[in-house]
């Protein structure tokens, strides 16, 4: 019985002495700030955007550059070297009508929104990057 008592308080002094000696190591130690990411810029950044009828594996389908009134428009984009968000500004007749906000997680991102549009008119939809410059957009017709 003494035996097994000695072992639990050597070890828990021991263990006592490496949590002490730890902590002395970690305030030794200077602080370090993490240093802010910096804001995405969209210098370099493009974007190809469609218009479709839908986006079947992250590829358009049915692209077009006039649709029926009534019909679900999707605004696919592939946006290259811009990371963090990025946004798809739908336009009718030249005044911006609905955003839609994405996360763009790599140098090589695909992304889509879609609006069932039902009002004839002219549209288009612009892609910006994080810092709002126009990476790329599409024009189309609803009749």
């Amino acid at each position: 019985m003494w035996n097994r008592f000695s072992v639990v308080v050597v070890c828990l002094g021991v263990g006592l002495w490496l949590g002490l000696a730890a902590g002395s190591a970690q305030a030794q130690a200077p602080a370090t700030q993490p240093t802010p990411a910096a804001p995405s810029s969209s210098a370099g950044a493009t974007a190809e955007v469609k218009a479709a009828k839908g986006v079947a594996n992250r590829e358009p389908v049915e692209e077009g550059s006039t649709f029926a009134a009534g019909t679900t428009v999707w605004c696919w984009s592939l946006i290259r070297n811009s990371e963090g968000a990025a946004k798809h500004v739908w336009k009718k007749d030249g005044k911006a009508v609905w955003t839609a906000n994405h996360k763009v997680a790599s140098k090589r991102w695909t992304t889509y929104s879609r609006r069932k549009l039902n009002k004839p008119g002219s549209y288009s939809v612009d892609v910006l990057g994080a810092d709002d410059a126009v990476l790329g957009s599409v024009s189309f017709t609803i009749e």
